[in-house]
């Protein structure tokens, strides 16, 4: 089996930020190990993959004892801009989460980030 080439998942967040307007994207496991990045100099990127697991456990476990279905995905608004969450993929192992975090004013990140988890997915090869 070959070894997917990692530097191409940082290719993929820098096309998913200029395309979103996001600032800052990460793809970090569901226990908040970092895998790859493309954020602002004043950006933590262990920091946002970190709160990444963190937020995902919770609102897993939310999700699982108010019985409300399938996870789409989490989005945290605050009053100067907003981060979203979505798990990429978990069957059978580690499960990835990619994060966005973006200005109050990007209104439409779905897209964006829907077209680099399918990518991303290839490259790791997830289904």
């Amino acid at each position: 089996m070959e070894r997917p080439d990692y530097r191409s998942l940082v290719t993929i967040l820098e096309v998913m930020n200029k395309e979103g307007g996001f600032f800052a994207s990460v793809i970090a496991r569901d226990d908040g190990f970092l895998i790859a990045s493309d954020v602002s100099a004043t950006t933590h990127p262990d920091v946002v993959a970190a709160m990444s697991g963190y937020v995902a456990d919770t609102v897993e476990r939310m999700r699982d004892e108010l019985k409300l279905g399938d996870l789409k995905d989490i989005s945290v608004r605050c009053g100067n801009g907003k981060a979203v969450f979505r798990k990429i993929a978990s069957q059978g192992r580690q499960a990835l989460i990619i994060a966005a975090i973006m200005p109050k004013h990007v209104r439409y990140h779905a897209r964006a980030i829907g077209k680099a988890s399918t990518q991303i997915r290839k490259v790791l090869g997830y289904r």
